[in-house]
């Protein structure tokens, strides 16, 4: 009996270790996650400022030859867009109506080199979601791939549109893509999704 008693208190000191040492592997494990996915979402955040500013670039050297007035507005504009950009990307989310303003800047600075080929309409029942939260930068990144994919001209001139349909906010444009598109390696898309994917479990389509 002794010999048993001695047993069971052995085997029950045992799992008690057992799962001591197991809820510590799996909480260093999960926090080793956490860490993993944080760093891996400032790099993605890191991504946003050189490649915002390569695309401006692109557009001023191409405006710098054709108005120089046009070009000096543009850098003034372009200095304000880039405040936003300093201010707001290391936060994780912020007001959908801080990040219209930004998108209204940057469309401006747009339409200087594409005047009325380009048109860029809100909704009505948009600024009703104004208080809603979404990712510093996404929506001016998505109406920048649209631009960057597809012809704008005044033959076939753009339009995007963004609403909110379902819960979800909603980017779309007609559809008449460039037969050529400067690689980019899909930079916008997949830094947009993967940092959905890290703050929330909805679906990013």
């Amino acid at each position: 009996i002794q010999l048993m008693v001695t047993f069971i208190i052995t085997l029950i000191l045992y799992v008690s270790d057992f799962f001591q040492a197991w809820k510590k592997s799996v909480k260093r494990e999960e926090q080793f996650k956490r860490e993993s996915l944080a760093f891996q979402y400032e790099s993605l955040k890191n991504q946003v400022n050189p490649h915002f500013l390569f695309n401006s670039l692109n557009v001023l050297s191409s405006l710098v030859m054709k108005d120089q007035e046009g070009s000096v507005e543009f850098i003034r504009q372009l200095s304000e867009v880039y405040r936003y950009v300093l201010e707001q990307k290391d936060k994780e989310v912020v007001e959908l109506g801080t990040e219209m303003k930004f998108v209204e800047s940057y469309v401006y600075l747009q339409k200087i080199r594409y005047a009325d080929s380009l048109r860029v309409e809100l909704d009505p029942d948009l600024p009703g979601h104004y208080s809603k939260q979404v990712i510093p930068i996404s929506v001016q990144m998505l109406v920048e791939n649209a631009i960057k994919h597809n012809i704008v001209s005044g033959d076939e001139p753009l339009t995007v549109r963004i609403g909110v349909e379902d819960g979800y906010l909603v980017v779309r444009n007609n559809l008449q893509v460039r037969t050529t598109v400067p690689e980019s390696g899909s930079i916008g898309l997949n830094n947009i999704k993967s940092r959905y994917e890290y703050l929330t479990d909805n679906e990013f389509i």
